[in-house]
């Protein structure tokens, strides 16, 4: 006996009819592509036993609530979907688990306009014309857990960005390594807002004939970046041009770049929370030109701008562990820092320059809770920069600011080390440590 009920006017059958039909709707839900399996085949059903050959194909079969699959072999194609997803059936494109796909195109790598609600992940690009992976006009992207590398030329008119994120909003850039493009990293400009760069790694990107390429550029309000390393760029490991107003900085590590740690110019103002600043071309934080209203503190800033060169490019150029310039130092709060150098040079600028923390503050009355002294980092000659036991910057940052995050960059809680002083913290957390990383008694 069967059973029949109608929802939305429309007539369902109970028992093995409605087995089909859900047996129906759950092949195709998940498709498949691997060039390298004998079975493949584009006039296939795309399943893992006969997958698609081509991306291209597996993309065109794409809807709302579908996952495709990209297994091994090397692909010169551009990732377009045609279609979006929504919020309870999203789009996802993904690397075939246990499986390493590889695309090559002289294109794009994925190039999503206008769509929605839909996941990139898993996918390395390499030596693509263009950008190797371009977003514009979207929103509820996730670009998640790629691998980018060797985007554009160093020439003239043939840069590209690993990732560029335009005219997009509410939408994630998390976990992807982006390295060696002819170009910055990272590119967030056009009105893209509301959006999150997370957990990236970004390192030696650079235009090869002019120092212009940082590891993340936001050239947009409104958004986050948290938690990304950045470090062995041509210019800045991140940045904030004129555009980019009223954004959060906070974990990120930078490191070894060719200009600035943290470079703002121009902007409106932003806060920039809990980073650690270490060994950069010039300023380690810069904040200058029409640039105000900031927020700067929790921060460790060490060694910036005091070695002569970064990898033939002069650093002779803006100095100073933080530097606030220009028409800055009259809206700009600078507090909770640690600060220091181990040769000869300048420690802050607030309009004029200044050796020491001390000098600072008597000049300007800023960073009352600052502190000059070694960060005492893990290995400092091998880049680890997570605390050793000793460091000056246990337990004394502000928890209050805005910004301020209740774990670190590796997701530690703050920990309340019982053999340092709370006395130079505040805010609901007395215990809170300067820079991108807590130490762990």
């Amino acid at each position: 006996m069967k059973l029949a009920w109608r929802v939305g006017g429309v007539a369902l059958i109970s028992g093995a009819v409605l087995s089909c039909s859900l047996a129906a709707r759950a092949a195709t839900t998940t498709l498949y592509v691997d060039r390298t399996m004998p079975s493949c085949s584009d006039s296939g059903p795309g399943t893992s036993g006969t997958p698609y050959c081509t991306i291209v194909k597996g993309v065109s079969k794409l809807a709302a609530g579908m996952t495709l699959y990209i297994g091994d072999g090397t692909y010169a194609e551009t990732i377009k979907p045609a279609v979006s997803g929504t919020a309870d059936a999203p789009v996802t494109i993904t690397a075939w688990p246990g499986k390493h796909p590889l695309l090559t195109p002289a294109s794009f790598g994925a190039n999503i306009s206008s769509r929605a609600y839909l996941t990139l992940s898993g996918i390395a690009f390499s030596g693509t014309k263009y950008d190797g992976v371009y977003v514009t006009g979207s929103q509820n992207i996730t670009i998640s857990g790629n691998t980018v590398t060797g985007a554009g030329h160093p020439v003239a008119g043939q840069n590209a960005y690993g990732i560029s994120i335009r005219g997009t909003s509410a939408s994630v850039v998390s976990g992807n390594d982006v390295n060696h493009n002819n170009g910055t990293g990272i590119l967030l400009t056009s009105g893209s807002t509301g959006n999150v760069v997370s957990g990236n790694a970004a390192s030696y990107n650079a235009d090869g004939y002019q120092r212009n390429a940082n590891g993340i550029n936001v050239i947009s309000p409104g958004n986050t970046v948290i938690r990304n390393i950045t470090h062995d760029n041509e210019d800045s490991g991140i940045q904030f041009y004129p555009g980019g107003n009223n954004n959060l900085a906070t974990l990120n590590v930078t490191y070894d770049n060719g200009d600035h740690g943290i470079d703002d110019y121009n902007v409106t103002g932003g806060f920039l929370i809990g980073n650690t600043v270490y060994r950069n071309c010039t300023t380690g934080i810069n904040v200058e030109g029409t640039s105000g209203n900031y927020t700067v503190m929790n921060n460790i800033a060490a060694d910036n701008a005091v070695y002569p060169a970064y990898n033939g490019i002069a650093c002779n150029r803006r100095a100073g562990n933080i530097g606030i310039w220009d028409s800055a130092p009259a809206s700009t709060t600078v507090d909770h820092n640690l600060v220091w150098l181990t040769k000869s040079g300048t420690m802050y600028a607030f309009a004029t320059t200044y050796k020491t923390l001390a000098a600072v503050q008597a000049a300007t009355h800023q960073e009352a809770h600052g502190v000059q002294a070694d960060p005492a980092f893990a290995n400092a000659a091998g880049w680890d920069l997570r605390l050793s036991g000793t460091s000056a910057a246990i337990d004394r940052g502000n928890s209050g600011v805005a910004g301020e995050q209740p774990t670190d960059l590796n997701g530690n809680p703050r920990v309340d080390d019982p053999a340092v002083s709370n006395a130079f913290a505040e805010g609901p957390r007395l215990y809170d440590d300067l820079g991108a990383y807590e130490y762990q008694p």
